[in-house]
């Protein structure tokens, strides 16, 4: 998944070189800093000791992208970036935002059963 998200975010350096910053002052900047901060997350969450803290930071990853291809979405719209462009690095995100969003939801279902079977001591494991 990390290389997934730094695939993602070195997509997005790439194209906002050729980002027409003119069209949609600011954007590109926001752009570069959702879209670094998918990786490093990642790479945070993964030293971080406990499900909660884990889960907390990946879903803060998974926030990243989601501003980052909004941002993506309004410089299409603003034509201040070539579609294909935009589209490679639409297409690297949501595939980032699938596998955060199933670990996300993988591990809230492991911690939804181990709260089960401490609230049933009779529950089989």
């Amino acid at each position: 998944m990390l290389s997934a998200a730094e695939d993602f975010a070195a997509a997005v350096l790439v194209a906002v070189r050729f980002v027409n910053a003119a069209r949609a002052p600011g954007v590109r900047g926001q752009l570069v800093r959702s879209a670094t901060a998918v990786p490093a997350n990642i790479a945070e969450a993964a030293l971080l000791g406990t499900d909660p803290n884990f889960r907390r930071q990946l879903r803060i990853a998974l926030a990243s992208a989601s501003e980052s291809t909004s941002h993506l979405r309004l410089l299409m719209r603003a034509g201040a970036i070539h579609p294909k462009r935009a589209t490679l690095c639409l297409g690297k995100a949501a595939v980032v935002c699938r596998m955060l969003t199933n670990l996300i939801r993988a591990i809230d279902e492991r911690e939804g059963h181990a709260i089960e079977r401490l609230r049933s001591p009779d529950a089989a494991p």
